[in-house]
């Protein structure tokens, strides 16, 4: 097999974030772990970064990210008052991070959350007590993703999050992360455990203290989901970064017989952002339900996919991904829904609607199926149009004006996903978010 051919510009870009990850480990005492980093760097180093010959990438270019030298660096100061504006209305337990470290002054007192559940750093988890492999438990997983193996070779700060059998975390969870600097690698690693027959809900939300920044910055995140038997999760991700940075997220979710897990994912922001969940499900009567509305103009790529794995027997999985897309920008969906042959009784279904508001704008769908069990019922769909002028005109004859009639037909498109927040108040926000988004286009 002849070796790969990485063009210099990507060569610079691998040798950089390897210098970066040697760098890390001399600062590092747990040994594993910089064993850990080494193998990562070395794969990394053979592997680079994906081009668009790599089928998974064929739609969304890496050279504006490869051109630029990211690097970790200290977090800025910030008071209260900066990050109290990117709260929601609705009552949470804050976690803070600042360009990827954790800020504890920030945060809320996690010492007064419930008896049942426990907050550990990155650091405390990998330096103090040394038992950093909760972190990295399906690495094999997460270094089969480009950014994945990445981060291995660069995570710094992250968090570890478990909440024992039985308990319900009645506030949400909040993980607000604030980038600031220019040129910032921001490289976390999570975990959360969710014990049996517990149940919460998390809210994420990834932001730019000045929004009209005009040097790039990097967020790449892997997080690690386990739902045990009839434990109830549900998640929320909005990504609303400014329009030169870059976001990639992989998240590996692992559910255990009778659990529910529902996600949402909303992105309005960053020059390229890339949601990947990766779900298996490892149990029977299982039900996961994924989400997520996406929202491109100028010159932003918006791709969002899912891998969802049924193995074992009457399992149900819905998903519903929009998109609208303006000005010249590109959206990417690609879904797999694999069935074992093992899962019997699967009932697996997968939406993707897309709204072109511009001859400019492109869209590349992928939806799939694999399936090898034979009583099962699976679908899926995508269409990709621009409104449809008699909607319009419709609107119109009844007093509504052109601009107006537009503006009402985008709304209801894009935020139809949000139906599956059952928190009135979770929904009404994220609405916001998304509503806020949409009128950055009208306007």
């Amino acid at each position: 097999m002849e070796p790969r051919k990485i063009s210099p510009v990507v060569q610079q870009a691998v040798d950089h974030y390897i210098d970066q990850s040697q760098t890390l480990n001399q600062h590092t005492e747990n040994q594993s772990l910089q064993s850990l980093r080494a193998k990562a760097q070395m794969l990394f180093a053979d592997r680079a970064f994906p081009t668009q010959k790599d089928e998974d990438w064929q739609y969304t270019k890496l050279r504006s990210f490869t051109q630029n030298h990211f690097k970790s660096q200290p977090a800025k100061h910030l008071t209260l008052e900066q990050v109290n504006q990117f709260l929601p209305d609705f009552p949470v337990t804050k976690v803070v991070f600042v360009d990827g470290w954790f800020n504890e002054a920030l945060s809320d007192d996690l010492g007064a959350l419930p008896k049942q559940a426990s907050f550990e750093s990155y650091a405390d988890v990998t330096e103090q007590t040394g038992d950093f492999h909760k972190l990295y438990e399906h690495e094999d997983d997460v270094a089969k993703e480009p950014f994945g193996l990445l981060n291995s070779c660069l995570a710094a700060d992250g968090f570890f999050f478990e909440l024992e059998a039985n308990a319900t975390l009645e506030t949400p969870l909040f993980i607000l992360h604030i980038q600031t600097n220019a040129l910032q690698s921001v490289q976390v690693r999570n975990r959360i455990d969710v014990d049996e027959n517990a149940e919460m809900t998390i809210v994420e939300r990834y932001v730019s203290l000045d929004p009209n920044q005009s040097e790039a910055a990097f967020t790449n995140v892997v997080t690690q989901i386990d739902v045990a038997k009839y434990a109830r999760v549900r998640q929320i991700i909005m990504q609303e970064q400014h329009e030169n940075a870059f976001y990639f997220n992989n998240q590996y979710v692992f559910q255990q017989d009778h659990s529910n897990f529902i996600t949402f994912f909303g992105s309005t922001g960053s020059l390229i952002s890339r949601h990947q969940n990766h779900l298996w499900m490892n149990g029977e009567h299982i039900e996961t339900e994924q989400n997520s509305a996406c929202l491109a103009r100028n010159n932003q790529t918006v791709d969002s996919r899912t891998d969802t794995q049924h193995n074992d027997v009457w399992g149900l999985s819905q998903q519903l991904h929009k998109y609208v897309l303006a000005d010249s920008s590109t959206g990417v969906f690609n879904g797999m829904i694999r069935v074992d042959q093992k899962a019997q009784k699967t009932d697996g279904q997968m939406d993707n609607g897309n709204l072109i508001l511009s001859n400019k704008a492109r869209m590349d769908t992928k939806p799939q199926l694999e399936i090898y069990a034979d009583d099962v019922k699976c679908s899926h769909g995508s269409a990709t149009g621009q409104i449809d002028d008699k909607q319009i005109f419709y609107m119109q004859a009844r007093g509504i004006n052109k601009s107006d009639a537009i503006r009402i037909i985008t709304h209801a498109f894009l935020l139809e996903p949000t139906e599956s927040i059952s928190n009135d108040g979770i929904r009404a926000w994220v609405v916001s978010r998304l509503s806020n988004g949409l009128e950055k286009i009208n306007h």
